[in-house]
């Protein structure tokens, strides 16, 4: 980055850029393939191995099943129902997935690859924005940063929308990086990123880039003709393929067009749609980026601030798009009804941005903390999973072994060696990072992110299979099936999203509910309420036949009711 507008980079910005600010912990491998190696490990740890988890995770992948069966992109289905309230991004790319690993890998497995490809996509075009406003040193810390967030570790290893919502900002944000010094390439980036984040989550990704793209002509290097038809072409870029697909939904349905719009996301937005959560208590967000954001909120306050203190206009025009951007979505998000720390994604961006630049000027005493606060917290918590683990599967000491399997009775653990061997071979390697002294910021973060991953990897190897049998529905359903009449339909009531859809890929059973068909005549009827109210049925002719909760889940419970049987009849029992 040599000249923007007819700026110079500063001393300072010339020497970060040559050397690099995080620097391979391995001679002989350069920076940016090392970070490449650790991003892989990061992403692909948690990708496979389990069933789909609750709650966004598993109504998403029965959305993709149906899109499966039915190839229809333009309204999407949940276990035959339509269900628009996400644009159909996710669900095509990950059935695409599905079908191209036929064979190799379960369908869940094979559909959440999609969500890993999207975070792929996120941290290629973070790099590339952070290269263009800061300079080729600075691309491999706003990655790091990025994946040493602590809250964003298990949400970008879900199959949800909002990761594909991340690769559009990030994607946008660098056409607005870019949008500077080129027109056609800077407006096809800005207006796919837009179209990207649309057909993720709808309304909101465009909605903070056009609102980001519309405020940045007050800083002078936005202020350009070459701008104005950068954004020109984004426009027309974007804003086809979303009107295409939206003009193909309300030509299906004007009903449910509306549903998509106004419900689901103004209604969500304004919260006059009863929708979603109950709403968060104020302040929310501001306490939950306390942790969700570390370390990248505090690197990047420290960077606005070193900015101001010191007058450096050089540091202070890299800077604007990432303020500007990050100003935006967060008071976008303040003024949203509805509140969720899933939603802060995209947030991470702009932040790992402005950390990345905080990282360069950060004091020898910042990083000597960042390494103690790795060393000490994170070095701890592995050991506490490495003990914990073992002790789980050999009995050593009983008592931790007995206290664990209280909360997932019926569970057998076994030594997983390849697992164990996987686990090992990281926590050795990690341990030799995080035992290197911090000889500059760069190396610290790189000891944050070791430690980081190598606690993930834990849970991902030795703990992944007590953690599905807490979060699969792969059992409970196997038992209420064997519970069912041949023959005949079964009703619901109350029954969740994720769970109708995982109902349909277990045990191919599809429920009619009655919410949606009062009138139905099925002999059989599903409830699922909690286990604090129980789950009664709507009349006294539904006989109690089974009865079951998932062992990790202490709230659902699931009760099933035949009409045709005798009262008094044994109910049968999950877990038996």
């Amino acid at each position: 980055m040599a000249q923007y507008a007819g700026e110079t980079m500063s001393a300072i910005h010339r020497r970060h850029a040559a050397r690099g600010v995080v620097r391979s912990p391995i001679a002989g491998i350069p920076a940016a393939r090392w970070v490449v190696l650790l991003a892989s490990a990061w992403i692909l740890f948690g990708l496979i191995g389990h069933d789909p988890w609750k709650p966004d995770e598993a109504y998403t992948f029965g959305i993709v099943l149906d899109y499966l069966r039915t190839r229809d992109w333009v309204v999407t289905t949940l276990a035959g129902e339509p269900f628009v309230e996400k644009p159909p991004g996710i669900y095509v790319v990950a059935g695409a997935f599905v079908e191209l690993l036929e064979g190799v890998l379960p369908a869940h497995d094979a559909a959440r690859l999609a969500a890993g490809s999207f975070v792929a996509l996120a941290l290629v075009f973070l790099a590339l924005t952070a290269r263009e406003i800061f300079g080729r040193g600075f691309a491999s810390a706003a990655v790091l940063i990025l994946l040493g967030c602590v809250g964003t570790l298990p949400r970008m290893h879900q199959l949800i929308p909002d990761v594909v919502l991340l690769a559009g900002v990030a994607v946008g944000m660098y056409g607005l990086a870019l949008a500077r010094r080129s027109l056609w390439t800077a407006g096809a980036a800005l207006g796919l990123g837009a179209a990207s984040a649309f057909f993720g989550k709808g309304l909101f990704g465009p909605g903070v880039l056009a609102l980001t793209a519309l405020l940045l002509p007050v800083f002078p290097a936005w202020r350009t003709r070459r701008y104005a038809a950068a954004l020109a072409v984004a426009t027309v870029v974007g804003a086809l393929p979303a009107a295409l697909w939206m003009h193909a939904l309300f030509a299906r349905s004007p009903a449910l067009f509306h549903e998509w719009l106004v419900n689901n996301n103004f209604g969500r937005f304004l919260g006059f749609s009863d929708l979603g959560p109950p709403p968060n208590p104020p302040g929310f967000y501001l306490v939950t980026l306390l942790w969700y954001a570390f370390p990248a909120l505090p690197l990047a306050g420290y960077a606005l601030w070193t900015a101001w203190r010191r007058g450096d206009a050089t540091a202070r025009t890299s800077l604007q798009l990432p303020a500007l951007l990050g100003a935006v979505v967060a008071v976008v998000l303040g003024a949203a009804h509805d509140s969720r720390e899933l939603y802060l994604l995209p947030l991470t961006l702009p932040l790992s941005l402005l950390a990345a630049r905080g990282l360069s000027r950060l004091p020898p005493f910042g990083a000597k903390a960042l390494t103690l606060f790795a060393r000490w917290t994170l070095g701890p918590l592995a050991l506490v999973l490495w003990l914990a683990g073992l002790a789980l599967v050999t009995g050593i000491p009983s008592s931790l072994q007995s206290t664990l399997l209280e909360h997932q009775p019926g569970f057998e653990p076994v030594v997983q060696w390849p697992a164990l061997v996987l686990a090992l071979a990281v926590t050795l390697s990690v341990a030799w990072v995080l035992a290197s002294g911090p000889s500059s910021a760069g190396r610290a973060l790189v000891q944050w992110v070791s430690g980081i991953t190598l606690c993930w990897t834990l849970a991902m190897t030795l703990w992944l299979p007590y953690l599905d049998a807490g979060m699969s529905y792969r059992e409970i359903f196997r038992s209420l099936a064997r519970a069912l009449p041949e023959g005949d339909c079964v009703a619901s009531l109350y029954f969740g999203e994720g769970q109708r859809g995982l109902l349909v890929y277990f045990e191919n059973v599809t429920t009619v509910r009655l919410e949606r068909a009062p009138d139905a005549v099925c002999r059989t009827l599903l409830v699922q309420r909690t286990r604090l109210t129980g789950a009664p049925a709507p009349s006294e002719e539904w006989v109690p036949v089974w009865e079951g909760a998932r062992a990790g889940d202490r709230k659902e419970l699931y009760r099933l009711y035949r009409k045709d049987v005798a009262a008094g009849q044994p109910v049968a029992r999950f877990p038996e």
